[in-house]
């Protein structure tokens, strides 16, 4: 799947866990503590994306999609990171703040897949 397509197949690329361990000398546990971290966080970063535009302010909402977009890339999240990524660009293409709330069904998107995400990431320490 690249990272343009439709969010139909897999949600998570494992193999970017399994580079992840690499990375860390081959330890699992290092890489379940931090893909746990990230489940345990995901709910909260997606609420502040949602309170961000609630109260139309664009830079707390361009640090909490670069925080959503740069976390999921590290835990292989694929689909979440490709919505992030076309937030950030429709956030970026606003003249300024007041426009945020016109963002909102794509924040509802992301909403839409952390539970499948949270759930093929954590099938992954099954």
């Amino acid at each position: 799947m690249s990272e343009y397509d439709e969010c139909t197949d897999s949600l998570v690329d494992r193999s970017v866990l399994t580079e992840l361990r690499a990375d860390v000398g081959g330890d699992q546990a290092i890489v379940n503590a931090f893909v746990r971290n990230y489940v345990a966080m995901l709910p909260w970063r997606v609420a502040r994306l949602h309170h961000a535009l609630d109260n139309l302010d664009l830079d707390e909402a361009m640090d909490a999609v670069l925080s959503l977009k740069t976390s999921s890339h590290m835990v292989g999240a694929i689909c979440l990171r490709r919505l992030a990524a076309e937030l950030e660009i429709g956030m970026k293409l606003l003249s300024g703040g007041e426009q945020l709330a016109d963002l909102t069904p794509l924040v509802d998107e992301i909403e839409a897949f952390v539970f499948g995400t949270i759930s093929q990431l954590e099938s992954s320490f099954s």
